[in-house]
């Protein structure tokens, strides 16, 4: 049995509108299954991002626009807004996920945080447009 691996979280809460970091634990057996009940999505999508030069992948809901209310959760750039929950894992070049070290944990922890008022400044500019 294999070692499960872990990955960060940030989490929507749809009833409170509220996203919460997490470390969570997936097993390498059944990724899929255990990031569907963590992203309480039936399909998801995967997203490479840089973050001070290391890279990451970012797994979040493929149909999350399509859910009632949306929830932004995470801003990568003007072109890039990614809603519902997402989850952070690295891979090999070959595609084969593997689990974060504690420096990873907090290098998207405080990438999150950086992010984030950047998030609310993108929400503020939409709601202005229309």
């Amino acid at each position: 049995m294999s070692l499960p691996l872990k990955v960060f979280t940030l989490e929507v809460d749809a009833a409170t509108n509220s996203i919460s970091p997490h470390v969570r634990y997936i097993s390498p057996d059944n990724i899929l299954h255990d990031l569907y009940r963590i992203l309480n999505c039936q399909l998801v999508t995967c997203t490479e991002i840089e973050v001070n030069g290391k890279f990451f992948d970012v797994w979040s809901d493929d149909e999350a626009l399509l859910k009632p209310n949306p929830v932004p959760n995470l801003y990568i750039d003007d072109d890039l807004i990614i809603f519902g929950s997402v989850a952070f894992a690295k891979s090999y070049n070959e595609g084969k996920l593997v689990g974060l070290e504690r420096d990873d944990l907090h290098l998207l922890w405080d990438f999150a945080q950086v992010q984030f008022p950047k998030l609310l400044d993108f929400i503020a500019r939409q709601r202005r447009h229309f």
